[in-house]
């Protein structure tokens, strides 16, 4: 199929000006519909293939730069996510994803920087709103993480992120019960992914309820697994004792 294509003769209209803006746009729904369905490495490889005929096309740059990320390439992704943003500095979902790969690079600061220009840009950007507290969080500034969750929760009430992201944060500030209490509620839903759980073991763990925090973990992890978890939690709960942050393990 590669080679018949590639040695057929484009007929006049195919060659002609008008036919090149409709391939490129097909071209970049594939890459986004490529994207949307978890294929990063076929989506990056599309999306630079639209940059190849338009190296300013901002939906193109987004779209590699997240795909870039989510392949583990923050260097690269920062690369074009600057370009994009260059090209259209008030477009908030660029500038969210900026702050997603800053925070990626344990670069905390500068990723709460573009988190808040994207959310002066448009306010209910929830990956903006997530992605501020969780780097507030990794930086211990736990009451201000909460209150970026709590608002973000005004606009987004039945968020499971957001609510567990929050739920974390309050436990990192020591109020172990109020925790738990948010995470058993969230374990109860019936659409709660396994990571809820590992948040609610964690914070029984932190707590020092290793029976509760054992419990929980045997849902889905083997004996052994559970094990090296509990190893974690006592380390981590040491180091809240000793009033070490611990934000940028927790939500690493």
């Amino acid at each position: 199929m590669l080679g018949l294509t590639a040695c057929a003769v484009p007929t006049e209209q195919e060659n002609s000006p008008e036919r090149a803006p409709q391939a490129e746009s097909d071209t970049l729904r594939l890459a986004q519909a490529t994207a949307k369905s978890g294929d990063h490495a076929n989506a990056a490889r599309l999306f630079e293939k639209v940059l190849s005929t338009d190296a300013d096309s901002v939906a193109a740059l987004k779209g590699a730069g997240d795909a870039y990320s989510r392949m583990g390439q923050q260097s690269r992704a920062e690369t074009v996510l600057v370009r994009a943003h260059e090209l259209d500095p008030n477009n908030d979902e660029v500038l969210a994803l900026l702050g997603r790969v800053f925070l990626a690079q344990d670069r905390s600061k500068e990723a709460v920087k573009y988190y808040d220009k994207a959310l002066r840009a448009n306010r209910s950007n929830i990956s903006a709103i997530t992605g501020k507290g969780v780097a507030l969080d990794t930086m211990s500034q736990h009451l201000k993480a909460q209150k970026v969750y709590q608002e973000g929760l005004s606009t987004y009430p039945t968020n499971f992120v957001l609510r567990s992201n929050y739920a974390l944060s309050v436990a990192l500030s020591g109020n172990f019960n109020k925790a738990i209490s948010i995470l058993q509620e969230l374990v109860r839903d019936p659409n709660a992914a396994p990571h809820v759980r590992d948040n609610l073991a964690l914070v029984y763990g932190l707590a020092g309820q290793e029976t509760e925090a054992r419990a929980t973990l045997s849902l889905d992890m083997s004996a052994e697994e559970i094990e090296e978890n509990i190893t974690v939690y006592r380390a981590l709960r040491r180091m809240m004792q000793e009033s070490q942050p611990i934000g940028s393990l927790v939500f690493a």
